[in-house]
């Protein structure tokens, strides 16, 4: 146990470089190689920046051993969207288109981040006083109440009982909030050593996460497969391409999946109806076209309206945060003070 708990927080004292910085190294990366850069040139010009200087340094360190860029970015502990991308340079070449997509999908996550941090940040710093209201009247106001009530039969019995509710829903709490990190504890553990198709089976039973996997999952394979058709490769190229990265998992489970299935002399798009985590219009599109170039434009246009609607849906999500946690916290602050006030309103009655 000693063991799992040091590899836990061996994983939390990685040097990471913080998104912010990540995003402008990869913006500046970006202006100087459109302005005729060579990559050492450009790495040379943003390591004048003192925040980037470290990690830069140690980026071109590792590309000028030999090594490839995505490689050098992951050793640096960048984003895995971020490293993906780069990582598919190797295939189709074409470093500022793939710096160009990696940007705006980046941009776009830490934006959503941003707006979920502001919008929940009220609402968690009331839950907090909340709590330790609860607490306070839990064990400081209730015992003095039942002092108080003791001569009153009726009054005490719904003082006791409200104590009761009181303890009920304290210990439910803390039991679920010590569930919920001893299971991400545990998740973050042993997540790599279980198998991927178990996961998938597991996500499948979540209904919102299931849904967001799915939509993630399909507009991975929209926006890689027609990058790649774009650069001329053939549809089992790119199958094999995809079996090859790490680190997008879900996409490599499926693309050797793909691969089984169209080595037998399958149709593909008779395999992506039957995966889980495929949308039904992607394997439509597939099935629809025989042409790749025509192919290539409806899954560019797919990807397009997927990652917007992705964006859309995740902002709606995070719009709900306050409205719900006010009106859980007004109905919460609503019961406490007839909890408190009803007991009055019976002595009142019994004088």
């Amino acid at each position: 146990m000693d063991l799992l708990i040091k590899k836990f927080f061996l994983k939390r004292k990685k040097k990471v470089v913080k998104p912010k910085e990540q995003l402008a190294f990869l913006k500046r990366l970006y202006r100087l190689l459109q302005r005729g850069y060579s990559l050492s040139e450009a790495l040379d010009v943003i390591a004048w920046d003192e925040r980037l200087q470290k990690a830069t340094e140690q980026i071109h360190t590792t590309v000028l051993s030999g090594k490839p860029f995505d490689e050098a970015l992951k050793q640096a502990h960048f984003h895995p969207l971020i490293v993906l991308y780069i990582y598919f340079v190797r295939i189709h070449g074409n470093l500022v288109t793939s710096l160009q997509k990696s940007i705006e999908l980046f941009e776009q996550r830490l934006q959503t981040i941003e707006s979920f941090k502001k919008t929940s940040r009220y609402p968690l710093i009331l839950i907090i006083i909340f709590i330790l209201l609860f607490l306070l009247i839990h064990y400081f106001i209730f015992p003095a109440y039942e002092e108080m009530f003791h001569s009153y039969t009726e009054a005490y019995a719904t003082v006791q009982f409200t104590f009761f509710l009181y303890r009920i829903c304290i210990g439910l709490f803390f039991s679920t909030l010590l569930a919920i990190v001893i299971l991400t504890i545990l998740w973050k553990l042993y997540k790599n050593n279980l198998p991927l198709s178990f996961q998938l089976r597991l996500f499948s039973y979540i209904p919102i996460y299931r849904s967001f996997i799915k939509l993630q999952t399909s507009f991975y394979f929209a926006t890689h497969i027609s990058m790649f058709l774009k650069a001329g490769l053939s549809m089992n190229q790119i199958i094999q391409h995809l079996a090859t990265q790490e680190e997008l998992p879900i996409v490599q489970h499926y693309a050797t999946l793909m691969l089984d299935h169209v080595g037998r002399g399958y149709y593909l798009d008779q395999l992506l109806h039957r995966l889980t985590f495929i949308d039904d219009q992607l394997a439509t599109l597939f099935q629809r076209h025989h042409n790749l170039d025509g192919l290539q434009k409806d899954l560019s246009t797919y990807a397009d309206f997927a990652q917007e609607y992705l964006q859309e849906r995740m902002m709606q999500a995070i719009m709900y945060i306050q409205p719900i946690a006010y009106s859980l916290l007004g109905s919460f602050i609503i019961m406490i003070y007839l909890s408190l006030l009803w007991p009055m309103f019976q002595l009142i009655d019994a004088i």
